[in-house]
């Protein structure tokens, strides 16, 4: 496709774009982990649940999520902690490679992309009657959701919706400033070959240098 030519792509970032896409992730980071915090702790489970037979379903199986990451003697806040970053990582990582697939023309319509009128083009159609008739903060998530479920066919761990890490999605207001967010970093970054990599990397590097700091403390 033109938008995809070999002249407008990028084989790697340089120096300043990686440093600005690390302070965007970072960014990103923050805003998403703080509101998956938010809405676990509004479910009570801050703290590990007593009986967690007498929780309702969703609830429950958001406890049973992060039980499954209190391996190797973890205490339950430490599971919280994780389980609360794979979530945020989930989210953060699915929106860099929607963003990347939209630059491209991958996707007919975007679902990261906030106009004038505060939808998504993706959504437009599904407020209008042409497809369908939602609100509009509905129409932005169906249309998310849309693009998620049809990609989780050829790319199922990154966009597949029944996953743990898939259990919370952003809020509405978070979901508009994570894609925000995606529109500081310039549209010829999202179309490097390496950029995807070094959004893992920038989400990634707080926890690595956790465990290097751990590894220098230990006797």
């Amino acid at each position: 496709m033109a938008s995809d030519s070999l002249s407008q792509r990028k084989a790697q970032l340089d120096k300043e774009e990686r440093e600005h896409l690390e302070d965007v992730v970072t960014e990103m980071r923050e805003r998403v982990e703080d509101n998956v915090e938010f809405q676990l702790t509004q479910k009570g489970l801050d703290d590990e649940p007593e009986d967690v037979d007498e929780l309702d379903e969703e609830t429950q199986t958001l406890a049973e999520a992060i039980d499954l990451e209190g391996v190797d003697g973890h205490t339950w806040d430490e599971a919280f902690e994780q389980y609360v970053t794979g979530v945020g990582y989930t989210i953060v990582n699915r929106l860099a490679a929607l963003r990347c697939m939209e630059v491209r023309d991958f996707i007919d319509r975007e679902v990261t992309t906030f106009k004038e009128n505060g939808l998504t083009p993706a959504a437009e159609p599904l407020t209008d009657g042409t497809e369908d008739f939602l609100l509009e903060d509905e129409a932005i998530r169906q249309a998310y959701y849309d693009a998620c479920d049809r990609l989780a066919e050829e790319i199922e761990i990154l966009f597949d919706r029944s996953s743990a890490y898939s259990l919370i999605d952003p809020d509405d207001d978070t979901f508009e400033e994570l894609c925000g967010m995606l529109d500081e970093v310039p549209d010829e970054v999202w179309r490097a070959d390496d950029v995807l990599g070094w959004v893992y990397e920038y989400y990634n590097r707080p926890i690595v240098e956790d465990l290097d700091d751990q590894n220098t403390l230990a006797p």
